[in-house]
């Protein structure tokens, strides 16, 4: 018998505005609960659903593994959930564009003194243009993934945006998205709640209904980004090198710049009256520069290498704008600039404006487009 639940989760799919039923959907399965219920869902609802999980770096079980996505052992969940659903499948090999696009990208944000932001990249330049790609490949018309995030189309254009569920929302993580990308991604989840799809899971017959979250970037272990760096043989070398205040006194001593982030407090091993934080690094000279909590406050900033969803605005645009993935949106004024970029001004001074992040811009729960921070303007 088909529950009340099950009814509302196939709903989005019957009325989607494209997808037709029996359609050919890539299923994108990282192992987890949200992307074994996305896909054993849609098999339910009656499409050729094609399980992939992406084979990205080398994978090794150990302890170190614990909380990582994409371990082997989520390999065989996938694979048990495809198998005792009735959809074939597979793993693809994108390792080589992994290393390229998404650790490479990482390396660089670190060692140019950035914080980067590797989940974007992997969505960017694996999930939804490589898997794209594959899925072309087998004449699959749709990439399927366990993403909260809702796509709509009104007008003959298309949509994105936040989930029903703002606990959970990932729109933050899918600003690259265009015309071209959006009517072929779907997200079955996006109105549901984590709850439901636990719950949903469990009426589907997975086994992994209630397996934990992956919490940590898939490539590093321990959350020591620092190690990571080391272990790939990519430390600069550069050594110590100062600390200093805003106000040019000399504190201290560090281990290299790359090892700091705007709005750190632990770590730097430097005694003063106040507590310090990470202001902004100095590759060049290997400074790391420290100030108060009112230093890590601005009220503008400039992005680069913007994408936006409806269109590129051609004069300055109001919205709300978000610098990191868990901060809520702040009112903003969007300024596009004669390179392409745009400088950013907020009603409200925001903290910690980091350097290789994202900044998204928002207008009721719809992604305008976003970019990436490339310097807070002081």
């Amino acid at each position: 018998m088909t529950s009340s639940l099950l009814d509302r989760a196939l709903d989005p799919l019957q009325n989607h505005p494209t997808l037709r039923h029996g359609d050919r959907v890539l299923a994108a399965m990282s192992g987890g609960v949200d992307s074994s219920v996305m896909a054993a869902l849609l098999h339910r609802a009656g499409y050729e659903v094609v399980g992939v999980s992406m084979q990205l770096f080398s994978k090794r079980e150990s302890e170190d593994s614990k909380g990582q996505c994409c371990t082997l052992d989520d390999f065989q969940d996938a694979r048990r959930v495809a198998y005792e659903t009735g959809f074939p499948h597979y793993v693809m090999e994108f390792e080589a564009r992994f290393k390229e696009t998404v650790i490479e990208g990482f390396i660089q944000g670190y060692l140019k003194g950035e914080t980067p932001s590797p989940c974007i990249w992997c969505n960017q330049y694996i999930k939804f243009s490589a898997l794209l790609d594959r899925a072309e490949a087998i004449q699959a018309p749709f990439v399927a993934t366990g993403h909260y995030a809702t796509i709509s189309r009104s007008h003959a254009r298309w949509h994105l945006h936040k989930a029903s569920d703002l606990t959970k929302d990932q729109s933050y993580f899918l600003f690259h998205h265009t015309q071209a990308t959006l009517p072929r991604s779907l997200f079955p989840l996006a109105h549901l709640t984590k709850t439901e799809v636990r719950q949903l899971g469990a009426e589907l017959g997975l086994h992994l209904a209630e397996k934990p979250e992956s919490q940590e970037i898939c490539f590093v272990t321990q959350d020591r980004y620092d190690a990571f760096l080391e272990a790939e043989g990519r430390d600069p070398g550069v050594g110590e090198g100062d600390i200093r205040h805003l106000d040019g006194r000399w504190l201290g001593r560090h281990r290299g710049y790359w090892r700091h982030t705007v709005g750190q407090r632990r770590g730097l091993g430097v005694a003063y009256s106040e507590p310090l934080y990470v202001v902004r690094t100095d590759p060049a000279n290997n400074i790391v520069w420290v100030g108060g909590e009112t230093d890590l406050f601005a009220r503008d900033l400039v992005a680069r290498d913007l994408n936006w969803v409806q269109g590129t605005p051609t004069s300055p645009l109001a919205c709300e704008a978000r610098i990191r993935s868990r901060s809520p949106e702040a009112e903003a004024l969007v300024i596009p600039l004669p390179d392409g970029g745009a400088r950013v001004s907020f009603v409200e001074p925001q903290r910690a404006i980091a350097p290789g992040q994202a900044v998204v811009f928002y207008r009721d729960g719809e992604v305008l487009g976003g970019g990436w921070i490339d310097h807070r303007v002081v």
